[in-house]
């Protein structure tokens, strides 16, 4: 299936993000009539609406906030939440505990 959405966590994989690129897409299809202009200006559309569409989602990740005392971001704190285990910090964390 996804095998490159994969690694990421479920809640930022958000399928939204394809909404305001598929409705440009259907308008420019409802307007011409035509799938070789739909292909060409509704596609290059799609791609250019992809990254902006994430900005209403993903805004309040720059909202601040104090966890334990800390002033952070709220995409800081889920940074944090969500450990890489491939990095080097965790590989080294694992190797001093009891988890080895």
């Amino acid at each position: 299936g996804f095998y490159w959405w994969s690694h990421y966590p479920i809640n930022f994989v958000l399928p939204s993000t394809m909404i305001p690129g598929a409705l440009v897409m259907d308008t420019v299809m409802l307007l011409t009539r035509n799938w070789m202009i739909t292909a060409l200006v509704g596609g290059g559309a799609f791609g250019l609406l992809f990254y902006p569409g994430n900005w209403p989602i993903f805004g309040p990740t720059h909202l601040p906030l104090v966890a334990e005392g800390v002033l952070l971001s709220l995409a800081d704190y889920t940074g944090f939440l969500y450990v890489r285990t491939g990095t080097p910090e965790y590989v080294r964390l694992i190797e001093q505990g009891s988890l080895r």
